[in-house]
């Protein structure tokens, strides 16, 4: 059995990602390539996230976050050129954050 952590950390952290994907190729004409590399993943997965193939559950926190505009400051972190292990630890912080947490949470419990 996952602990609460855990599968909030399943949802959160890719929807960040995401998020900075779509924001960064959308708005910025920023390569998959360079996307990748300042949020220290693979290739194939910013492709995955632009394509948008993923569960409903990551989708809802996506647009939770999305619509809340709070992945802005790691798009503009990335834009200002700030290195991989800061984006990574914004990440990480915003998914982690006392506002992500709680929508995951109710996700959770709601059976969604």
């Amino acid at each position: 059995m996952q602990m609460l952590c855990e599968k909030l950390a399943k949802f959160s952290i890719p929807a960040v990602r995401i998020a900075v994907s779509d924001t960064l190729y959308g708005n910025y004409k920023f390569s998959q390539e360079t996307i990748a590399s300042k949020l220290g993943v693979a290739q194939p997965a910013v492709y995955k996230y632009l394509r948008g193939k993923y569960s409903e559950r990551v989708s809802m926190v996506t647009n939770f976050i999305k619509s809340n505009g709070i992945h802005e400051p790691i798009a503009k972190a990335i834009i200002s050129g700030s290195d991989t292990l800061k984006v990574q630890e914004m990440i990480e912080r915003l998914a982690s954050s006392r506002k992500v947490s709680a929508y995951c949470n109710s996700l959770i419990k709601s059976g969604k």
